[in-house]
């Protein structure tokens, strides 16, 4: 099953069954089976035999797949068509064998004691907080161009956790959340969710307009990007909620934090090396309402979904400027001249870790 493009560096069991030509091919598996259409003594009976003959290898194609991958482990069909043949390998980690997922999740933009400052300054230059504490992150091009999937305002807190009772998407899990959207896409339970409440079709145009702040980068060659209506090939997936919540269920009202994005990053020379990784997608989560309930304003939403794609291409940390949009105030609302060569020195630095 297709989760996500091109995720897993692992070839996935692909099945081809074709009855007008009589074949059947499971690639990747090293099996397979051609000719079916055998030249029968009895014309009569060809064409019974025939269908007999092929519906029994598919049942045996269907039987060595569903043997093959487990219903419950999400996986990524390959498109590393530069990377060598991939064995066991662990998350991302500063040691290659351990593992560890690396977060990026949103700071408070203003809570109680802290206000918003009056002189929104921008820096001039590259802000080292772009670099995680493992190292540089950031897609290569062997995975781009990457798809990014926006939900029309789908409700992904609404699927509670019984142990809980919160929300699986609680801000004390946001680690777990590339796992659980995974596992959502594989049972398809998108389809069941409603609309957040509070959120408006306005706010979905408003998050591409945001993303789409960095796709004036296409024309350097620094990185490329598409949006997809299929969330199954997704690289990055955008949901909406109407509001944040721990995980005792309890609403973050306090704060104005707007975003989350949860991503998995895997040490890139031990990739090279033939190691595996079990990729899944990047999570953005926006919220649609403010603190005392009312729609989110467009041009906050615009901001918070031109944020949160900054940490998903790979800029881990906030900068200090507060007049940059990867700051924790949004800045300005658009990207700044440090932001722009933030991402230009990112994207020409060779990663330490790739999502």
């Amino acid at each position: 099953m297709r989760f996500c493009r091109a995720h897993s560096l692992s070839k996935l069991w692909h099945i081809l069954v074709s009855s007008s030509y009589g074949s059947v091919t499971i690639q990747s598996g090293k099996i397979t089976v051609f000719s079916l259409k055998a030249k029968y003594s009895n014309p009569k009976r060809s064409s019974l035999t025939t269908l007999v003959v092929l519906a029994t290898v598919a049942c045996l194609a269907l039987t060595v797949a569903l043997a093959t991958i487990a219903p419950t482990q999400a996986q990524f069909k390959n498109r590393y068509t530069n990377l060598p043949p991939v064995t066991g390998f662990g998350s991302a980690s500063t040691r290659p064998q351990q593992q560890q997922q690396i977060i990026r999740q949103n700071a408070p933009i203003s809570t109680g004691g802290a206000k918003r400052p009056a002189a929104m300054q921008t820096g001039t230059g590259v802000y080292p907080e772009f670099k995680s504490a493992h190292g540089v992150i950031r897609w290569i091009p062997d995975q781009m161009p990457l798809h990014v999937w926006v939900s029309n305002g789908l409700a992904i807190d609404q699927i509670l956790d019984p142990q809980l009772g919160a929300p699986y998407v609680n801000v004390d899990a946001v680690n777990t959340w590339p796992d659980f959207i995974a596992t959502v896409l594989q049972n398809g339970q998108l389809q069941s969710l409603p609309q957040a409440e509070g959120f408006i079709p306005q706010h979905r145009q408003a998050a591409i307009e945001g993303i789409n702040y960095w796709k004036r980068f296409e024309k350097e060659g620094l990185l490329s990007f598409e949006f997809t209506d299929d969330p199954m090939e997704a690289d990055i997936h955008v949901f909406f909620v109407h509001h944040f919540v721990n995980k005792l269920g309890l609403g973050l009202f306090a704060s104005d934090i707007r975003g989350y994005t949860s991503k998995n990053c895997f040490p890139y020379q031990a990739i090279l090396q033939g190691k595996k990784a079990n990729f899944r997608p990047v999570v953005v989560l926006l919220r649609c309402t403010e603190k005392q309930g009312q729609s989110m304003p467009i041009e906050k939403m615009r901001a918070a979904a031109g944020h949160e794609m900054g940490h998903a291409l790979g800029i881990d940390g906030h900068s200090k400027n507060p007049g940059d949009l990867m700051s924790m105030y949004y800045g300005n609302g658009v990207l700044s001249a440090s932001d722009i060569a933030t991402i230009r020195y990112l994207y020409k630095s060779t990663p330490d870790l790739i999502p």
